[in-house]
C-alpha cells in the first residue's frame, strides 16, 4: 500500500507551482481555467445520462454512454492540472492522459475507416427527392382518380367507377403509411449532425492533425460519426424496403385502374399465371403495417397448389378486399388473441378454394343472405361496394365467392373459389 501511495505522490518531484515562480496571477488563471474547463467536462456526462434516461427508445443510448466516458477521462486530466500545483502526482496525471490518449488513438482509427461509409450516406438533396416523387405519384393516383370518374360517368358507368375507388382506396390506405413511414423517417433523419460535422471538419481543415490529436471536439468526432454512419445505413435500409413497399402498391393501383378502364370499354381480361400463395404474401405485405399495430396473428395453411392462369388483379381486388374486412371485423374485440387464417387448396372438382377466416364480430344469421348486394354494409360509414364487386368479379372468372358466420361473436369465413384450366367453363 505504501508503494502504491508513493507511486502517485512521488516526493522526488516538486509541486508544478514552482514552474510558475507561485506568482499569484500566473497561477490563478491557470487554475481558474482548468477548473473551469473540468467542470464544463464533468457535467456533460451528467447531461448524457439526463438524456439516455429520457430517451429509452433510442436504439443507440451506448453511444452516450460512450461520449460520457471520453469526455469525463478529458475533464480528469484538467482537474489533475489544478492537483499538481501543490501536489506532484505526476504519476497519475500521466496515468489518465495514458488512458485519454488511447481513446483519441481509437477515435483516429475509427475515423479513417468511417471514410468510406460516410460517402454513401444520402444526402439531404436525395433524400428530399423521395419525398418529392412521393408528393408527385400521390398527385398523380389522385388525379388519375378524378379522370376515372368523370369517364365513368359520361359513359354512363357510375357503379363501376365506384367500384374502382373503392378498391383504390383499398390500396391507397397502403400507399399512405408506406409514404407516411418514409416522411416521418425523413423527418427524424440523422443527417444533421452528418452537416454538423462536416462544418466541424472544414473550419479545421488547415490545422486537422492538431484538432483530431488536442482538441477534445477533434477527439469525439471520429466516434461520432462511425455511429452516426450507422444509424443512417439503418435508415436507408427501412426507407428502401418502404419505397418497395410503395412501389408494388403503386403498381397495383395501375392495374386495377386498367383493369376497370378495360371492363368499361368491354376489352378482353388479361390472364396470365399466376402463383396464388405469393398472390395472398402480396395482399398480406400491403395490410403488414396494420396487423402489426392491432397484434393480429396470421395462419397460413396453404397446400402445394400450381401457378394457375387467372385474372391476376381481379384476384389481387378480391384479396385486398376479403383481408380488408377481416381486419376491420376485428377493431374493437378484446379478450381474446386476434386472428385471421387464410387457406389455400385445391378441392376434388378442380377448383381451387382461398379461404379468410376472422374471429371477429360475425355475421348475423339475417344478414348472410344479404352481404354481397349493392349498397349494404353493416359497417358505420361503409358503403357497401367491396363485397357486391367481389362477387360479380368471382362470377365473371367462372367462379364464386361465398360467406359462412356461426353468427354474431362467431367470426366469419369468405371462400374465393376459382376453377383449375381444366374445369373452366367455355
Amino acid at each position: 500500500m505504501e508503494s502504491l501511495i508513493a507511486w502517485f505522490s512521488d516526493a522526488r518531484f516538486m509541486p508544478h507551482g514552482h514552474c510558475y515562480l507561485w506568482l499569484p496571477e500566473l497561477l490563478w488563471m491557470n487554475v481558474i481555467s482548468d477548473a473551469l474547463i473540468a467542470g464544463a467536462y464533468l457535467t456533460i456526462p451528467v447531461t448524457l445520462i439526463y438524456f439516455i434516461r429520457r430517451r429509452r427508445d433510442l436504439p443507440f443510448n451506448w453511444v452516450f454512454g460512450a461520449f460520457g466516458v471520453f469526455i469525463l477521462a478529458c475533464g480528469s486530466t484538467h482537474a489533475l492540472e489544478i492537483l499538481t500545483i501543490w501536489q506532484p502526482a505526476y504519476w497519475l496525471l500521466g496515468g489518465v492522459k495514458v488512458v485519454t490518449a488511447i481513446a483519441s488513438v481509437v477515435t483516429a482509427v475509427l475515423l479513417v475507416k468511417l471514410v468510406p461509409a460516410a460517402l454513401r450516406i444520402p444526402s439531404q438533396a436525395e433524400l428530399a427527392r423521395v419525398n418529392a416523387e412521393l408528393q408527385h405519384a400521390n398527385t398523380e393516383l389522385r388525379q388519375a382518380q378524378r379522370e376515372l370518374v368523370a369517364s365513368a360517368r359520361r359513359a354512363g358507368m357510375a357503379e363501376i367507377a365506384t367500384n374502382v375507388l373503392h378498391n383504390v382506396g383499398n390500396v391507397l390506405n397502403s400507399v399512405n403509411v408506406s409514404a407516411s413511414q418514409v416522411i416521418r423517417m425523413l423527418r427524424e433523419s440523422e443527417v444533421g449532425g452528418l452537416k454538423q460535422a462536416v462544418q466541424l471538419m472544414d473550419q479545421h481543415g488547415a490545422d486537422m492533425a492538431a484538432f483530431m490529436g488536442d482538441d477534445p471536439r477533434g477527439k469525439q468526432l471520429p466516434l461520432f460519426l462511425g455511429h452516426l454512419a450507422d444509424a443512417l445505413e439503418a435508415e436507408r435500409t427501412q426507407m428502401q424496403d418502404e419505397l418497395a413497399r410503395l412501389s408494388r402498391s403503386i403498381d397495383h393501383i395501375k392495374d386495377i385502374v386498367t383493369t376497370q378502364q378495360a371492363y368499361a370499354g368491354g376489352g378482353a381480361r388479361l390472364v396470365e399465371p399466376v402463383d396464388i400463395a405469393e398472390l395472398v404474401e402480396d395482399v398480406l405485405r400491403m395490410n403488414v403495417a396494420t396487423l402489426t399495430r392491432h397484434h393480429v396473428e396470421i395462419v397460413r395453411q396453404f397446400d402445394a397448389v400450381p401457378v394457375v392462369p387467372l385474372d391476376k388483379h381481379r384476384v389481387l381486388m378480391i384479396l385486398i378486399n376479403l383481408i380488408g374486412n377481416a381486419k376491420q371485423a376485428l377493431s374493437g374485440i378484446t379478450g381474446r388473441a386476434l386472428q385471421i387464417r387464410i387457406s389455400v387448396h385445391v378441392t376434388e372438382g378442380q377448383h381451387v378454394q382461398i379461404g379468410v377466416t376472422d374471429n371477429g364480430v360475425g355475421i348475423a344469421p339475417e344478414n348472410l343472405t344479404r352481404i354481397f348486394v349493392h349498397g349494404f354494409t353493416t359497417r358505420h360509414g361503409g358503403h357497401g361496394f367491396g363485397l357486391h364487386s367481389c362477387a360479380l368479379a368471382a362470377r365473371e372468372m367462372g367462379g364464386a365467392l361465398q360467406v359462412h358466420s356461426g353468427g354474431a361473436g362467431q367470426g366469419a369465413t369468405f371462400t374465393l373459389e376459382l376453377p383449375l384450366p381444366a374445369a373452366r367453363p367455355a
